[in-house]
């Protein structure tokens, strides 16, 4: 036991260790009068990274407050990295909004306001800001489609048997109907569908509706069946005929 305390006291102090980095090098930022944009996406790096080291400290601290015999002194290591933890923490959360607030008085926000009203830099604001709410929106969400929003996974019918999905409720009590109408949309394509339940008709969207696959069931067991009989009368045909030709080679005889 002893040897594993003294295992986790060195990674402890690899975790303070890099406390200490971490306070150096906030120590530089807080001399700075101005911050570039590459400094500050630095720094929240380092603030992620800062997260994780908090983790791994208590886990590691947790461990050693277990196996210690007086845990006190322990706790008061914890305290310690604790309160230097926060400390830092805090002045870089400053230094970030403080940034930020610059950063939006410099920046002036014009893309909402008419193009011809405004002066050179302002224009060339404007257009920077129209492409990059124009990219946000449009092209980075296309990088995050998924191949299942391509692909169909089958249409609501009338008739068709289904179970109404509920949230609140497990899906062994979940209503089960029969789909009385669909609505189609714009596209031609069924979204929406009134359903007919034990407790009244009613209207849900497709992402709510699970069509169970009972026809599909029934058309298989059907074509199964229709298989077999055409196996079956294939198989007796030449039975019926080597039963024929031995009859007639009796009567010959």
């Amino acid at each position: 036991m002893e040897t594993k305390v003294k295992e986790l006291i060195k990674k402890r102090a690899s975790c303070k260790a890099k406390l200490t980095l971490f306070s150096n090098y906030l120590n530089v930022v807080l001399s700075c009068t101005r911050l570039s944009d590459l400094q500050v996406t630095e720094l929240e790096t380092r603030l992620d990274k800062m997260d994780l080291l908090f983790n791994d400290y208590d886990k590691i601290q947790g461990e050693i407050e277990l196996l210690m015999e007086d845990p006190a002194e322990a706790l008061g290591d914890r305290e310690t990295f604790q309160n230097q933890y926060f400390s830092l923490v805090s002045s870089a959360r400053e230094v970030q909004r403080h940034h930020s607030e610059r950063r939006a008085s410099v920046l002036p926000q014009v893309h909402s306001i008419n193009i011809n009203r405004l002066d050179r830099y302002k224009r060339i604001e404007h257009l920077r800001q129209h492409f990059w709410n124009r990219f946000s929106h449009e092209y980075v969400v296309m990088l995050q489609q998924r191949t299942k929003w391509h692909a169909s996974t089958g249409e609501l019918k009338l008739n068709q048997l289904v179970l109404i999905r509920e949230k609140t409720q497990p899906p062994l009590q979940w209503l089960m109907g029969r789909i009385i109408k669909v609505f189609p949309g714009p596209d031609g394509i069924t979204r929406v569908a009134e359903i007919k339940t034990k407790k009244g008709n009613i209207i849900r969207a497709f992402n709510n509706i699970c069509p169970l696959p009972i026809e599909d069931n029934v058309s298989t067991r059907a074509g199964c069946s229709e298989t077999s009989r055409t196996m079956t009368s294939a198989e007796a045909a030449p039975a019926t005929a080597s039963a024929g030709a031995r009859r007639g080679a009796g009567d010959g005889t």
